[in-house]
């Protein structure tokens, strides 16, 4: 390999090396629920007309009614106040159903990537991006 080679592989490493930070701005998202419906349904798929409904935070009743002929139940959460902490009861002639809205087994899957982590990961794709481009300079100069 010559002079002139040798200078442009260190020339192309402190390039690679020496890139800064790259910022944009990132979009999010959030959502605010103004009513919460419930379907009641036997087993069958009929509707649970009727049936008793209560609404449970922090294990004391929150809200309660009854469902209507299509088996709905409609209720406004207070604002600030999170359905994933609520747990809903249906009961009917000898029927019961409990729903609980849990996130604790997403977590895992829901987390972002360590800042740490990412760089690292940037590293390390940029150093075999190098050591890709030194041995195709190296075996060209065979």
């Amino acid at each position: 390999m010559n002079q002139c080679e040798k200078l442009l592989v260190v020339l192309a490493l402190a390039l690679l090396l020496s890139a800064g930070t790259s910022t944009a701005h990132r979009m999010l998202i959030g959502y605010q629920i103004k009513e919460v419906q419930l379907n009641t349904i036997y087993d069958d798929g009929t509707p649970a007309q009727g049936a008793e409904i209560e609404v449970y935070k922090d294990g004391e009743l929150y809200a309660e009614g009854v469902a209507d002929s299509k088996g709905t139940f409609i209720f406004e959460p207070k604002r600030g106040d999170k359905i994933e902490d609520m747990t809903f009861v249906s009961s009917s002639v000898g029927h019961r159903a409990e729903l609980s809205l849990s996130q604790e087994g997403d977590d895992a899957t829901s987390e972002e990537i360590p800042l740490p982590m990412k760089a690292a990961a940037g590293l390390g794709y940029l150093l075999g991006i190098a050591g890709i481009s030194m041995l195709y300079v190296s075996r060209k100069g065979r």
